[in-house]
């Protein structure tokens, strides 16, 4: 029956991916100016996702109206679903993305944004780009944590993306993600880090009927009169005393 499952929910997953160019043709090319519905639209297509792999969620706190930069801590490839399904948003990710199979294609119709993190004044022009978005009423989603974690500790954010809130005068949007399970921290199919295989990953959430992720959406933390790295390390504070997690 788990071996079933699982093969009904890759077959789903697959044609949900193969079906991704007909989806993004019909939201149209918008760029940095998205309307609601194409937003929507876009958000609808990471919640299909969700409940293919059947991943359940529960949702702490009220999600806001308006543009904002929304952070989280990073355990997995699997955030960016659950952060793409909750919110209308856009997310800053590495330049490799854009050059995966399938993959890319998804994020560059999508206007992902992305960063060359070995080429000169990076930091900057991805700084830039993420207050053009939000100056254009875009919320974008960042890691501050710089990679992903793993799920068992919480990285010190790296202050300099937060001079896009300064530039734009917007607020930032704390996001806590976990996926309890049993007397664990974490689900232990879920954590994704550098050097694992994504294809073997997807195939270990895919053959599990367990996985919960809870999201807890903090209140809003105001920028006003505060410097990047005050900022970050408000941020900071907030995400790890919801996480309950250890340091590095």
């Amino acid at each position: 029956m788990r071996i079933f499952n699982f093969l009904k929910k890759l077959f789903r997953f697959i044609v949900h991916i193969s079906n991704t160019k007909k989806i993004i043709s019909d939201i149209g090319n918008f760029n940095i100016c998205a309307n609601e519905v194409q937003s929507e639209k876009i958000r609808l297509w990471f919640k299909k996702i969700l409940d293919i792999i059947e991943v359940k969620t529960i949702i702490k706190g009220e999600i806001k109206k308006g543009s904002y930069l929304i952070i989280s801590n990073h355990s997995s490839w699997l955030d960016i679903i659950i952060l793409g399904s909750t919110f209308q948003t856009t997310f800053l990710s590495k330049i490799e993305v854009s050059r995966w199979p399938i993959i890319g294609k998804i994020t560059t119709a999508v206007d992902m944004l992305f960063i060359n993190r070995g080429a000169k004044n990076a930091a900057s022009l991805a700084v830039n780009g993420i207050s053009e978005f939000i100056d254009n009423k875009r919320c974008v989603t960042i890691f501050p944590e710089g990679t992903s974690s793993g799920g068992k500790e919480l990285l010190k954010f790296k202050p300099r993306l937060f001079a896009s809130c300064i530039d734009s005068n917007c607020a930032v949007q704390c996001v806590i993600i976990k996926y309890p399970h049993k007397n664990k921290a974490i689900h232990p199919s879920v954590p994704f880090v550098r050097g694992n295989s994504l294809f073997l990953n997807i195939i270990k959430v895919l053959f599990q009927n367990d996985i919960t992720a809870e999201i807890t959406v903090s209140e809003l933390v105001i920028t006003n009169n505060k410097d990047r790295r005050t900022i970050a390390n408000e941020c900071y504070e907030i995400i790890k005393n919801n996480l309950g997690t250890n340091v590095n």
